[in-house]
């Protein structure tokens, strides 16, 4: 057996009760890890969730857990502002898996990935649907050349009413945005991830907070919103505080005449529904259908692919984090690289900061116009 982690948490909402602490048991019961303390700037919900998972030590002030505990390891759970703490838990001395989006700017991001070389620490971004059944399927039907060269991909994540109302994504100052930095950041990263991460050159979006501001009293699913079990008591939700937006479409431009459609949706009077679908010059795979859309001869062929995931948490809620956890525990011990690399999240966090610049400013913004940005 390898090195027994000590580890941390910051930020104590439903993703760490719901993901994270799950996804560390098979790590606990191993020895691989020893979760130490958690930390919210809410004390109930750090007590709580100290006490459902049996963790010895619970702090308001994460500050003070990353001085009194030193942890080797720190996983970041707070609503999207990710920056402050990330750098405090590496310049404590700690590797640190951050939640996505790893920052809502570019110039953020650069500064972490500085920090964690400066300090000789792992950051790692917690791209999680790369090791989810779906994502593994359509890289491998990608990078085996079935589609030729990829040039246009159609990306949609559709809640009809799914507005996380547990926590504070609804919130401009704590999340930063809506939909396309809570869904879309995991689409644009898989696709990226999956066609040789082409550079993002320019992105023009359109931003709409229509149906979430009325706050109207209609039935909602916890599980459309994102949320599954383990959820603390949550914070009240208030309609009146949603600064955010519920609904972003547009268009990205990657590098090498690749162009993307987007629809990502908290709300908006369409049935809930996602794809991705991606097309080359040799085939098209819609992968939410399976389907393979590719010429036969003279014929036009659509085949519908089968992929089965007999991994041993399938049947878990946040699967992936189970998968991520051990890949990133073992990258910690030499044994393999990361999945996720600093210029792939660099170049998700372009678009996400271009796309709020261009739904601000009623234009396309070029990442080059970003503050520290480099190619």
């Amino acid at each position: 057996m390898g090195h027994t982690y000590r580890l941390a948490i910051i930020g104590c909402g439903m993703i760490c009760n719901a993901a994270h602490l799950p996804a560390l048991a098979p790590l606990r019961e191993k020895g691989m890890v020893e979760v130490v303390g958690v930390a919210d700037i809410r004390a109930e919900a750090a007590r709580e969730t100290a006490e459902r998972y049996r963790i010895p030590a619970w702090y308001e002030d994460p500050q003070r857990m990353l001085d009194e505990l030193a942890p080797e390891w720190v996983s970041i759970c707070t609503p999207n502002c990710h920056h402050v703490w990330s750098i405090a838990a590496l310049r404590a001395g700690a590797h640190v898996m951050c939640e996505k989006p790893l920052s809502i700017t570019y110039r953020e991001a650069r500064e972490m990935f500085a920090v964690a070389r400066e300090q000789g620490k792992l950051l790692f971004p917690c791209q999680s649907r790369r090791w989810s059944a779906d994502m593994d399927f359509a890289s491998d039907v990608v990078r085996k050349g079935l589609l030729g060269t990829p040039y246009y991909a159609d990306l949609s994540f559709i809640r009809r009413y799914g507005i996380p109302t547990w926590g504070m994504f609804h919130i401009n100052k704590e999340n930063g945005g809506g939909p396309f930095c809570d869904l879309g950041v995991h689409f644009l990263d898989s696709l990226l991830w999956m066609t040789g991460n082409p550079r993002v050159e320019a992105v023009s979006g359109k931003a709409f907070d229509v149906l979430a501001k009325k706050g109207e009293d209609v039935l909602l699913s916890i599980k459309e919103s994102g949320a599954y079990s383990g959820t603390f008591t949550p914070r009240p939700y208030q309609a009146a505080e949603f600064s955010v937006e519920d609904c972003a479409v547009g268009l990205i431009r990657l590098a090498g005449n690749f162009g993307v459609n987007f629809k990502f949706t908290w709300a908006l009077n369409q049935p809930t529904g996602k794809h991705i679908i991606i097309c080359g010059d040799q085939g098209g795979l819609d992968v939410e259908q399976q389907m393979l859309c590719q010429n036969v001869g003279r014929y036009q062929g659509e085949t519908k692919l089968k992929y089965f995931d007999n991994r041993p948490y399938a049947d878990r809620p946040f699967d992936a984090h189970y998968y991520m956890y051990q890949h990133v525990y073992q990258v910690l011990e030499g044994c393999e690289e990361p999945r996720v690399k600093p210029e792939e999240t660099l170049n998700v966090v372009a678009a996400i900061e271009a796309f709020y610049r261009s739904a601000a400013e009623n234009r396309e913004i070029r990442t080059e116009e970003l503050e520290g940005y480099t190619l």
